[in-house]
């Protein structure tokens, strides 16, 4: 079973894993973001989910 794309214009829930929510609201954050600030965006959100799996793989 395939999930259905968000719309642009809905927020999709938080899911409970912590990493996983913060990245999604960091990049949230984007469209106010000048452009020349988006690739660091993307690295910090990055960083934030591979920190999660980190964290995942140490339960």
């Amino acid at each position: 079973m395939t999930e259905q794309p968000t719309p642009a214009d809905e927020t999709p829930a938080e899911d409970g894993v912590p990493a996983a929510d913060d990245a999604r609201a960091r990049l949230e954050s984007i469209d106010e973001a000048p452009l020349d600030e988006h690739v660091g965006v993307y690295e910090d959100v990055h960083r934030r989910l591979q920190e999660g799996l980190a964290d995942l793989d140490e339960r």
